[in-house]
């Protein structure tokens, strides 16, 4: 094991050499990054409804009736319609791409920084976080906040080493754009930059002995960070989204990232705890290394990975960094040694090339229906072609219903799960009213009557599934087996309200 890790200590490759590893995770991806997440289709359907409508105060795409609502990604929402209705399934895929080889970069740059040019070092930390984060590479709007909270980190970084406080000028950029492509992240921010305020201050505590720094254009820099929070559509309601999103127990209870990281159950909780004990075990072995901001960072960051699926991101883009720093001197740092000849530079070229090459016709080659998750095609058409949308009041849980908003119909639930937040709305708690249908806590003959439903769409797993199929005022129209994440099949069945 020791002739291992000096083996590892001692490595010093080509920069061209060590580059090309930070292609293994961009090569993954082209074979990962084929899911078009069921969220995806009300993003797109408001950014269409914004282009052609303005922004929205009530809610327009449910059968429920005066709902207030604040659309907290509009931004994202217009910019993926734009893409999706230029260049379809294949633009929205490049894009990701894009996105996910901008953080990558940006992960790297910190970790060069952090560890005083350690290149393998810094490699081999953003290759972890990097293969992690495939996780997380979805059509959301989470794809904007790490691009943008790492590159805030990389201004304190940069501002913290050279003094330069120019730099600060660019983080209320980041707050202008943050809080229009996705208002419920924007005190991530804030979040972000609160641990380096507390290194600005002396404090000597146990191990740590932090001698500060200047802090006074730091804490300026907070006022138009906050101030152009309020440049947006929606102002201050934009702003506190976050308080009246959040936290709520039926959410907690039915969607998926927002449920605790249990290890038996969840690849990603695994994934978090193993995260969380290389970060403990090396903050135990350097602790008399320990920087007071990284400290901070982790522990925060920790706290939101273990409370969700969710927050297991934050914990990769925030809390795993550090390692580049506390590991620099078991490290060589990079010296240009090599001669880069004609044939090197051919050969190298060539291999990208095929790479890269390769994987883009795989994934171009791909049929576009395994770019969909839940996506009831089929039942659609079916819709389409024998019902009249004006006159249809449907039913659909809370996974699909995106997708039928996409088609023009008014829905009982789909995936917006903040919107059916009384707290939100305004008006009803319609989560709450759902996840009792869905424990069998309420009435299924009061429920239908309430609503009035023309059609529901129902999957086995659903409450209403056989309560419907034994029931002689419904039939049974159409049924669709659909793939969920990992080719898992599902049976919709649609049925139509006939007496």
């Amino acid at each position: 094991m020791k002739k291992i890790i000096q083996k590892i200590k001692n490595y010093h490759p080509c920069k061209p050499l060590l580059l090309l590893y930070l292609l293994i995770p961009i090569v993954i991806s082209f074979f990962t990054l084929r899911v078009i997440d069921n969220d995806f289709w009300f993003l797109i359907a408001t950014g269409k409804y914004i282009l052609n409508h303005g922004f929205p105060v009530i809610e327009p795409f449910t059968i429920h009736q005066n709902l207030s609502f604040v659309v907290q990604q509009w931004l994202t929402d217009v910019i993926f319609y734009k893409v999706y209705t230029l260049c379809s399934y294949m633009g929205i895929y490049l894009m990701l791409l894009i996105l996910y080889i901008i953080i990558i970069y940006i992960l790297y740059k910190i970790c060069m920084l952090i560890s005083e040019g350690r290149a393998s070092l810094s490699v081999i930390v953003t290759s972890y976080i990097s293969w992690l984060l495939l996780l997380f590479v979805r059509t959301r709007p989470q794809m904007f906040d790490f691009v943008i909270l790492l590159l805030e980190i990389y201004i304190l970084e940069k501002y913290v080493r050279t003094k330069n406080y120019k730099l600060l000028f660019f983080l209320p950029l980041l707050s202008l754009l943050l809080i229009n492509l996705h208002a419920s992240s924007w005190f991530m921010l804030f979040l972000f930059i609160l641990p380096y305020i507390v290194e600005s201050f002396h404090i000597r505590l146990l191990f740590i002995n932090n001698k500060g720094f200047e802090k006074k254009y730091l804490l300026l820099i907070l006022i138009p960070m906050f101030l152009v929070g309020f440049i947006n559509p929606y102002g201050y309601k934009a702003i506190t989204y976050i308080f009246t999103s959040y936290g709520n127990e039926y959410i907690n209870k039915l969607v998926n990232e927002m449920i605790p990281l249990v290890v038996p159950r969840m690849l990603c909780g695994k994934f978090c705890y193993i995260t969380f004990i290389i970060i403990l075990v090396t903050n135990i072995v350097k602790r008399h290394d320990i920087k007071l901001r990284y400290l901070c960072l982790q522990l925060g960051t920790i706290i939101l990975g273990l409370s969700s699926t969710k927050g297991f991101s934050f914990l990769l883009i925030g809390g795993v960094f550090p390692l580049a720093y506390y590991l620099r001197h078991n490290f060589q740092i990079y010296r240009e040694i090599y001669h880069y000849d004609s044939k090197f530079k051919i050969c190298y070229s060539l291999l990208v090339t095929i790479v890269i090459g390769v994987s883009l016709y795989l994934c171009f080659t791909t049929d576009k229906e395994k770019f969909n998750s839940l996506y009831v095609r089929k039942i659609t058409n079916y819709l389409n072609q024998n019902e009249e949308k004006e006159k249809v009041v449907l039913y659909t849980d809370y996974d699909i219903g995106s997708y039928l908003i996409w088609n023009g119909y008014k829905v009982y639930i789909d995936p917006r799960a903040e919107v059916f937040l009384k707290s939100n709305n305004k008006k009803e708690d319609i989560m709450k009213e759902y996840y009792l249908l869905q424990i069998n806590k309420i009435d299924k003959k009061s429920f239908l009557e309430k609503y009035d439903f023309t059609h529901l769409i129902v999957s086995k797993d659903d409450k209403l599934y056989k309560y419907l199929k034994n029931n002689k005022d419904y039939k049974e129209l159409f049924r669709e087996t659909t793939n969920q994440y990992h080719n898992e099949k599902i049976q919709f069945y649609l049925f139509k309200k006939v007496s």
